[in-house]
């Protein structure tokens, strides 16, 4: 009888080992998942940083762009509107 119950209080101990085995394999399988995330958040914050600075970049060459553009846009309509009047005048003396 003293047999049978020892072996069963082995039986349940060798469980309880597997078992708790089993969950530090799981707890240490979760761990590295969690880290190989958190490195691949860390890639792809890399990555969006440089997508970042690259497309600043290319924004503040569009600015400077957009202002030169604006500028030479703005000298010629002056330079047109100064040619209609001048084209006005002429008409006027032509017709004189």
């Amino acid at each position: 009888s003293t047999s049978e119950e020892d072996q069963q209080l082995l039986g349940v101990d060798d469980k309880k080992q597997k078992r708790m085995l089993s969950n530090r394999e799981s707890a240490r399988r979760s761990r590295l998942r969690k880290q190989q995330h958190m490195e691949e958040l860390r890639s792809q914050l890399l990555d969006l940083r440089a997508q970042n600075s690259h497309i600043l970049g290319k924004l503040s060459v569009a600015s400077q762009q957009f202002s030169q553009i604006s500028h030479d846009n703005q000298l010629l309509r002056l330079q047109a509107s100064e040619l209609g009047r001048q084209l006005q005048r002429l008409h006027r003396q032509a017709s004189v």
